[in-house]
């Protein structure tokens, strides 16, 4: 290859290469690769960003684009490209699927503020909120499952140290969101015929059995876990144990109805998140000024509080209240009850709020004594 410097001209071959990877022409672009002039940590963080993204996206594809990263792990001179400095291909690409990796337990705020902006800045309907909270909760998912697989690909052909699959494994041991669960379906069944070599992994397989049998889920993660249990208590030996047997959808529209309900119940979780700062002020205006007429007022002129969703305004104001003491969780029912009272919200919205928290299995965890607490806020009010 002739000697190329501009970091453009490299970033381009490299977008070239990642769009038309596959099987048969891995080892070809695997050494086109290796022979660019990275020699600066910005450009290499960038190198790695295309490949990365590339891999996420084409799903189908996951193995090949781990097979090209293990190899460009395993060639010293280009893992170690960069001299004098710490910073080397694997330790780049390593960070990227951790960051992807902690966003399964929250969402990163500054994306919550900059979608919640494009949506207020469109001004949308309410149904056409929800649909684009459907799809954002989707391509979430969608990213975070990528990164799982690529992961476990990617310690399969020995680029990523055991104890990283291993920290994955028990932190997503200890949740019970279907995502999470989905994605330690992905990983156990993926790097079990390697890991049940050392480790018996009977414990990460009784949680996910525990999950069918006390929370619900969709027919699809039912059926994976039991996959999974199969797998595991045939000793991992079959070949299909080397194969991803997950299902995989491209599309939202794809979804069978069963799923499409669990993404509308996240994107309400979302939304709830959205405002829930200024459910915070609304509140405390209230505690602070007794005044209903000043709050209602404050409602108007922030339509986007109800407007999109009355009901998780409600909850949003309930879990504000949840984190606060008696005396402030007792304004909050006295709150939502003037709002009523105002006919800006309805004893609808109220009920559905309060089951929808009540109903919540990551709530309930987090406090356990919801029943009495939540008794704080609606004994304020008559629904």
């Amino acid at each position: 290859m002739e000697q190329i410097n501009d970091s453009v001209e490299i970033l381009n071959i490299v977008r070239s290469i990642v769009y038309h990877l596959n099987i048969t022409n891995l080892a070809n672009m695997t050494r086109k690769i290796i022979a660019l002039p990275i020699n600066n940590i910005k450009l290499l963080e960038e190198v790695t960003d295309i490949i990365y993204d590339r891999a996420l996206q084409r799903q189908n594809y996951t193995h090949v684009y781990a097979d090209m990263c293990a190899s460009l792990i395993n060639d010293s001179k280009f893992n170690k490209l960069i001299t004098n400095t710490e910073i080397s291909f694997q330790k780049v690409l390593l960070k990227k699927c951790s960051d992807v990796f902690r966003t399964l337990t929250k969402h990163n705020p500054r994306e919550l503020d900059k979608l919640k902006q494009i949506m207020q800045n469109k001004n949308l309907e309410q149904q056409m909120f929800i649909s684009a909270l459907n799809s954002y909760q989707f391509e979430f998912s969608k990213k975070v499952v990528s990164n799982c697989r690529f992961i476990s690909e990617l310690y399969r052909k020995g680029a990523i140290p055991e104890k990283i699959i291993l920290s994955y494994i028990t932190d997503l041991s200890y949740e019970n969101e279907e995502l999470q669960l989905y994605c330690l379906c992905i990983i156990l069944q993926l790097t079990g015929p390697i890991l049940s070599k050392e480790y018996d992994l009977n414990e990460e397989v009784d949680t996910l059995l525990f999950a069918i049998n006390n929370y619900t889920m969709s027919s699809t993660l039912k059926c994976l876990i039991l996959k999974v249990q199969k797998m595991h208590s045939e000793g991992w030996i079959k070949e299909e144990s080397n194969k991803y047997i997950g299902n995989i959808y491209t599309k939202f529209s794809e979804l069978p109805k069963e799923m499409k309900n669990m993404y509308t119940l996240k994107s309400y979780n979302i939304m709830a998140l959205l405002i829930y700062d200024e459910c915070y002020d609304v509140l405390f205006d209230f505690v602070d000024n007794k005044k209903i007429d000043q709050v209602i007022r404050l409602l108007k002129m922030n339509k986007f509080l109800i407007r999109y969703d009355p009901i998780t305004f409600v909850v949003s104001m309930i879990l504000v209240a949840l984190e606060e003491n008696q005396n402030i969780r007792n304004y909050a029912g006295k709150l939502l009850d003037n709002i009523v009272k105002k006919k800006l919200l309805s004893n609808h919205s109220i009920r559905s709020g309060v089951n929808k928290v009540l109903n919540d299995l990551g709530i309930k965890e987090e406090y356990p004594n919801l029943s009495n607490l939540m008794l704080d806020i609606t004994s304020q009010f008559k629904v």
